[in-house]
């Protein structure tokens, strides 16, 4: 498929900003005097800052990186830290004269966007022994995010990004793209169902902003008391969506295998529920949304993947856990996924 037919989010190179670049641009914008180290990342280029007293994380935006929706990004943490202030979100750090951002040139001359957020500590979730107590606390933790987003509007929040659910139709295309027969045949057959009765209903349903990408790597753990998130990270795939969209998204990575596969999901779903209920429609929708973005993981790693192969191991971080879900949940009737989803979410069924 052509570069054009999907969010420019998905391709493109720029110029690397070496580490004594970075920590140039933290001493003149921030006023941070320290070293930088690059961190692993998709698009934007993330150091890991240090100081003489303290550590934070300074982000380069990708020069064709939209201003808005950076601006959009800056301003959901800035609502998060006043709507919830117990919420491990991380802290925007002022430039030198207040600003929450500054404009740099990198080598090529090119304009890029650097902000500097605060450092929280942990290891991630997806390095861990996923217990119960975690995904307890993965559902509530994005409740309360959700909960404190729920008012939060601004004017590059429906921005184009091919990780948004509601976009998944136009990715059929890269179909071909999927080297594994059966894999491609379980992505496809999530495509027919949902152009056939998922994405009718989606405008119908209650939209906020929402985080989009709670993924085991986007998840941060306390190492001293295990099963406590100590901060939500990444927030580059932040849209106004379906609100549903979040908790399918962030169940997806908890598939498990076999008979029981739905259990691990079912806790995610009831702590959520518990602190911010869903309705019977959205229940009911779980199944196939989950399915959605465990196709969509494959499709796009893939493309990404072969287009980008000094990046591949990054890019295909979830891939693996995404094939297996799609595997498991076949093996799942829809209607005892819908009535399971149900009593999860303490309705009657």
């Amino acid at each position: 498929m052509s570069e054009q037919s999907i969010s420019s989010a998905l391709s493109g190179s720029a110029d690397q900003i070496s580490d004594d670049l970075a920590a140039a641009i933290a001493r003149e914008h921030f006023g941070l005097a320290g070293h930088a180290a690059l961190l692993t990342g998709e698009r934007d280029q993330n150091f890991l800052l240090r100081t003489a007293h303290a550590k934070f994380v300074l982000k380069i935006s990708h020069p064709d990186e939209d201003r808005g929706a950076i601006d959009f990004q800056t301003a959901a943490l800035l609502c998060l830290a006043q709507s919830d202030p117990e919420l491990p979100t991380p802290r925007i750090i002022r430039t030198r004269d207040g600003r929450s951002e500054a404009v740099v040139r990198d080598s090529r001359g090119a304009a890029r966007v650097a902000r500097v957020l605060s450092f929280l500590p942990g290891v991630m979730a997806a390095g861990c022994p996923v217990s119960p107590k975690l995904r307890l606390a993965i559902g509530h933790t994005l409740a309360r995010f959700d909960r404190a987003l729920a008012q939060f509007a601004h004017p590059a929040d429906s921005f184009d990004l091919s990780w948004d659910i509601v976009k998944f139709a136009r990715l059929r295309p890269m179909l071909s793209g999927v080297a594994d027969p059966a894999d491609r045949a379980n992505v496809e057959r999530a495509l027919d169902r949902f152009d056939g009765s998922i994405a009718p209903v989606l405008p119908g349903l209650r939209h906020q902003v929402i985080h989009n990408d709670l993924n085991p790597y986007n998840i941060l753990v306390s190492e001293e008391e295990p099963g406590v998130i100590s901060g939500v990270l990444d927030f580059g795939d932040m849209i106004r969506a379906p609100l549903v969209n979040d908790l399918a998204i962030a169940s997806a990575y908890h598939v498990g295998q076999g008979g029981e596969a739905l259990t691990p999901v079912l806790e995610i779903v009831g702590a959520y529920s518990a602190l911010n209920p869903l309705t019977a429609e959205e229940s009911d929708l779980l199944y196939d949304l989950i399915a959605t973005r465990l196709a969509m993981t494959v499709l796009i790693t893939e493309w990404r993947a072969a287009r980008h192969p000094e990046n591949r191991a990054y890019i295909l971080k979830n891939h693996p856990a995404a094939v297996r879900g799609l595997i498991a949940l076949r093996g799942i009737a829809r209607t005892d996924a819908q009535a399971r989803f149900r009593r999860a979410s303490g309705q009657d069924i």
